[in-house]
């Protein structure tokens, strides 16, 4: 289970601020250091400003959890003023039942007492609109850093992803195959060239793109696997079976690059054992690749290119990507998103 994030404390407030209360609220009515009643009126005014306040924040942090302001403002509204309505009122009973424990009451006691009950709900509200304030200051902020995160990060996994490509054993391996095909089948290496150089491109086209469709990623994947194709011959295999419907939608780009970039790093590539990539989608809104498992040896494995696109994914939209192993294939499935924000 998740552990559930604070997004503040108010420690330091109830620390400081209750005593203050206490302290403050008897001057309100007249009294003053030494009378007789002025230590008792401290007490009432303390107990009835803490347990508003406590069950205040509680009711704060259990309506945003339940009822998040993004997604249910009018159910958040309603049950916040439900629910601390009736704190209000046991404030107001509260404040009753001590001062019959330190006073006498007389029957005229809800009338005398009518401002100070008016005020009590004044502060219940007042109280709430803090937590409110402070709890809506905080999400801000924390979207602010969560979206100066994700900037970074997509950034970071862009210049990842084109410096493996401009890598001297990338560009080794692709302009070896290109000068093979020079001698062999000129007219083959011209079609590489061209899908050699649509794969730059379409990283000077998505630098600035937070999000791509799937049909632009399964285009751009095209000519990545030409180029693979080429170099493993019968020893690699992709299939792809997408929908119309999944097509239109969204994902991250570069995402099926890295993902078939992993399969081909981490799995042994023989004619014998061929390695078999296969994309499509699901009925959850989800495209699921899929690729046979034939791992090469831990040692030279590091999956931190898997690593950084679940972090993307996280930082993005808040749900991971999900993977396993399975009747002896490592299962990918990346979440879909409807449409672009």
């Amino acid at each position: 289970m998740l552990k559930k994030e604070k997004l503040f404390s108010d420690t330091w407030i109830l620390i400081i601020g209750i005593p203050l209360v206490g302290i403050i609220f008897p001057f309100f009515f007249g009294l003053r250091w030494g009378d007789d009643r002025f230590f008792s009126w401290m007490v009432i005014s303390m107990l009835t400003t803490v347990v508003p306040w406590i069950a205040t924040r509680f009711t704060i942090s259990f309506i945003w959890e339940k009822f998040p302001w993004e997604t249910d403002p009018i159910l958040h509204i309603i049950v916040g003023i439900a629910l601390l309505s009736v704190f209000g009122m046991l404030a107001v009973g509260l404040f009753y039942l001590l001062n019959i424990v330190f006073f006498d009451v007389g029957p005229d006691y809800w009338h005398v007492m009518r401002p100070i009950r008016i005020g009590i709900l004044l502060a219940t509200g007042i109280i709430t609109l803090v937590h409110e304030t402070i709890h809506l200051f905080f999400k801000w902020k924390k979207e602010l850093t969560r979206a100066a995160d994700l900037e970074k990060e997509n950034m970071r996994s862009k210049f990842e992803a084109l410096k493996n490509h401009v890598n001297p054993h990338f560009l080794f391996n692709s302009l070896g195959t290109l000068t093979s095909l020079i001698r062999t089948d000129p007219q083959k290496a011209e079609k590489y060239v061209s899908e050699f150089s649509g794969i730059y491109r379409y990283f000077l086209e998505v630098n600035n793109n937070d999000l791509v469709t799937v049909e632009e990623e399964l285009k751009f994947i095209d000519s990545y696997l030409f180029l693979q194709k080429i170099r493993f011959g019968d020893g690699f295999n992709c299939k792809k079976q997408v929908s119309e419907r999944a097509r239109k939608a969204y994902m991250l780009p570069l995402t099926l690059e890295l993902l078939v970039e992993n399969a081909l790093k981490h799995n042994t590539i023989l004619v014998s054992s061929p390695l078999t990539i296969e994309i499509m989608d699901d009925t959850d809104n989800r495209l699921v690749i899929r690729n046979t498992y034939q791992p090469r040896p831990p040692a030279e494995t590091p999956h931190s290119g898997l690593l950084n696109l679940e972090q993307r994914y996280q930082s993005y939209l808040g749900k991971s990507i999900l993977t396993k192993i399975e009747d002896g294939k490592f299962v990918v499935e990346i979440p879909l998103i409807e449409s672009e924000p």
